[in-house]
């Protein structure tokens, strides 16, 4: 019993946390049931059925849960394409029912976790469901009902994208009608199953019930792979607290976008990110098991189910295992000493990216271009024309600082020595691609960050794996521990002036220095593994500070959403159909800093209904428009302005043959927000007014009263 109670007592803390929040217990009851039937249950019984041996209960479970999102995303795809969403409650017993007498219970494990490993690693998902509660769940209601609440943009285009996953496939853009998206969207079809399924709102889901699952199953999940591959118990739960535990070696309050994040802020911002983090570590395993050579054939399968499922989760995750073991490859030819192994297993990841390229992402660039050391643009060069030659002493000097603040917790290496094999190559390699892809690509809204921080579950491991190779003592690790907690309170307080460009990573050089002068000083004391645990812990005040002082990422980048459009969005849910379409007047923000930008997309996120011609910031022509124009951020100006003035005409100024053009779009109903435009007397005339409150009011469209087809044309054509 003693074994169980670490995961007894994480399993009630995670399902205790959405009631502390306020979440209705029906709703968890819900969730929960769904979990388990359609997730871990046949997931796991698939798992065990493919994998070639067992090696511990953990793995079956977590692994297990992986390959059950996987197959719930075929069962949506499935359904979706037959049309027969409400029976995808059934897909589970597809697995269960001819698996489970042979796969249900499994007694002969080799690996059994200690008491002390469990405790630890139950810890870690503890406090990092801490830091997700406090900068991000507690601050953002499922729905405002008290008044207006700012969430963050990205939050309800994303959930748009999981309503319209909840409704239709392929993926369209929710505001643009039926213009199809291109996206990594299996985070996205996990949400729209999970509300299928269950019952649950999508956004409880989304604001409550689905990221603390995802985060402890991230959590587990790096602990079980960084003890595969590393092949020591105690890498795993290193590993795991080096990527959710301890943060970037950053100056609080003084850290520009340059040094970014690899935890804090995008393990909630964007759902994909701990989505694809957590199904790229199955990944990360079998890759390691085939280049030791020490499984078997199931292996391979387990590679392409694995590698598939990665390139609808994270679309850089893929590119960068398939680098590193092209790293491997060079390194065998250096050697003089090529094996076949690592060539076909490139050669299987090459092929799964281009399948994925062409039927996913259709081709399309999305909007990535060739930008050298652009994520510096904060500081150096300029964000129209980049960086020049003559910015290459600013370059190296903020590249200094870039390798402190964010590989502090590399340091771990080193304790490697020469004992490099196969596997560490292949995770140094996939570390480096990450870096170099951060480094060298320019995005229009810094997506480039994204690399590193796809390939930081391979540097947590490698460093991990170099850290418990080290001796050490309890006394040591106390002592250790100690002194980077000052370093870490340091850090808050730290302040320096920044008057020039030179002066922005002056901070980080700084609190490195003061780092190094107490890794040396515990070192003298204490040998290499306290010293090391100094520099690799020397961060952990950058999770607590960020939830602290920037919690929902305050105010800068947010749309205000207040209950009057969340209710009439909602009523337009509840009577009309996912195949009615919307017309609106909304598509800027409105208001605050990012006013002038089309990015409002809460009548999509919250009706469930796409939008004829709503927000179009995140649309692939917006991005394509600005990557070719080398502008950072959304398109400000719609490409197609006469489509743009008679969606508006027909919104606010309606005729027969303008409702008639509507009518042919397949749009049904008009919501308006009289703050963002006044509709004339024709349009309560026209339509019939089916809701209203405050400055939403939505408009029902009678057939009876459009025009004809060749009236609607020649109105068209007239403007």
């Amino acid at each position: 019993m003693s074994a169980k109670l670490p995961w007894i007592a994480l399993a009630a803390v995670t399902v205790t946390l959405p009631a502390a929040l306020g979440t209705a217990p029906l709703d968890i009851v819900r969730y929960v049931a769904y979990i388990l039937y359609a997730v871990v249950i046949p997931g796991t019984l698939l798992y065990r059925a493919i994998r070639p041996t067992p090696r511990s209960l953990l793995e079956d479970l977590t692994y297990g849960t992986v390959v059950g999102l996987l197959a719930e995303t075929a069962a949506l795809v499935t359904a979706s394409l037959l049309d027969a969403r409400a029976l995808l409650w059934t897909w589970p017993l597809l697995a269960i029912v001819p698996l489970a007498r042979r796969h249900l219970r499994v007694r002969d494990y080799p690996q059994r976790p200690s008491t002390a490993w469990s405790w630890t690693v139950a810890g870690i998902a503890v406090g990092f469901l801490a830091y997700l509660t406090a900068a991000y769940l507690a601050v953002n209601p499922p729905v405002p009902t008290g008044g207006p609440h700012d969430y963050m943009i990205d939050q309800l285009n994303l959930l748009a994208v999981s309503a319209d996953l909840k409704h239709h496939f392929p993926l369209a853009v929710p505001e643009q009608g039926d213009r199809t998206l291109g996206y990594h969207w299996f985070a996205y079809g996990h949400l729209a199953a999970s509300s299928l399924i269950s019952g649950v709102d999508l956004p409880v889901l989304w604001f409550r019930l689905d990221l603390p699952v995802i985060a402890v199953l991230a959590v587990c999940l790096l602990a079980v792979t960084g003890w595969r591959v590393a092949r020591h118990p105690w890498a795993g739960p290193v590993a795991a607290a080096l990527m959710f535990t301890v943060g970037e070696l950053v100056p609080q309050r003084q850290a520009p976008a340059f040094f970014g994040s690899i935890t804090a802020y995008y393990s909630w911002s964007s759902r994909s990110l701990l989505f694809g983090a957590a199904l790229s570590l199955p990944l990360i395993a079998v890759v390691a098991t085939v280049l030791r050579r020490d499984g078997g054939r199931r292996d391979w399968l387990l590679v392409l189910l694995f590698a598939a499922g990665t390139t609808g989760a994270k679309s850089t995750i893929v590119p960068l295992v398939g680098a590193g073991v092209a790293g491997l490859c060079a390194v065998h030819l250096l050697q003089r000493n090529p094996q076949w192994t690592p060539w076909l297993l490139g050669s299987l990841l090459a092929a799964v990216e281009l399948v994925a390229v062409a039927v996913l992402y259709g081709f399309e660039g999305q909007g990535l271009r060739w930008g050298p050391f652009a994520i510096m643009l904060d500081f150096v060069g300029s964000p129209r024309h980049g960086t020049t030659v003559r910015d290459v002493p600013v370059i190296l000097w903020g590249l200094g600082a870039y390798a402190i603040a964010m590989c502090a917790r590399l340091a771990g290496v080193v304790g490697l020595g020469r004992r490099w094999g196969d596997t560490e190559i292949f995770l140094a390699g996939t570390t480096a691609a990450g870096l170099i892809g951060t480094l060298c690509v320019w995005h229009v809204s810094w997506s480039e960050h994204f690399f590193i921080v796809a390939a930081w579950p391979c540097a947590a491991i490698l460093s991990a794996a170099g850290l418990t190779r080290l001796p050490w003592s309890p006394r040591a690790l106390r002592s250790a521990l100690t002194v980077a907690a000052l370093l870490a309170a340091t850090s808050v307080v730290l302040r320096l002036p920044q008057w020039h460009r030179w002066s922005v990573p002056l901070p980080v050089y700084a609190l490195g220095a003061l780092v190094l002068a107490a890794a040396l000083l515990t070192g003298w004391r204490h040998g290499r593994f306290a010293a090391l645990v100094v520099v690799l812990a020397a961060g952990a005040a950058r999770l607590p500070f960020d939830a602290a002082t920037s919690a929902n990422l305050g105010v800068a980048y947010h749309v205000r959403v207040t209950p009057d459009q969340v209710a009439g969005a909602r009523w337009l849910r509840a009577h009309s159909t996912p195949g009615q379409y919307v017309a609106t007047n909304v598509h800027r923000v409105g208001g605050g800093l990012q006013g002038a930008q089309s990015l409002a997309y809460w009548i999509s996120a919250y009706s469930e209904r796409r939008v004829l011609l709503g927000s179009w910031g995140y649309s692939p022509e917006s991005t394509g428009s600005q990557s070719r124009a080398h502008r950072l951020g959304p398109a400000l100006a719609y490409w197609d302005p006469d489509r743009l003035a008679l969606n508006d005409a027909a919104v606010l100024d309606p005729t027969p043959a303008r409702l008639g053009w509507l009518w042919q779009q397949r749009v049904r109903w008009i919501l308006v927000d009289r703050a963002q435009g006044t509709p004339s007397a024709a349009l309560p005339a026209l339509t019939d007014l089916a809701w209203q409150r405050g400055d939403i009011a939505v408009y029902r469209l009678r057939a009876s009263s459009n025009c004809t087809p060749v009236s609607c044309s020649d109105s068209v054509q007239s403007r």
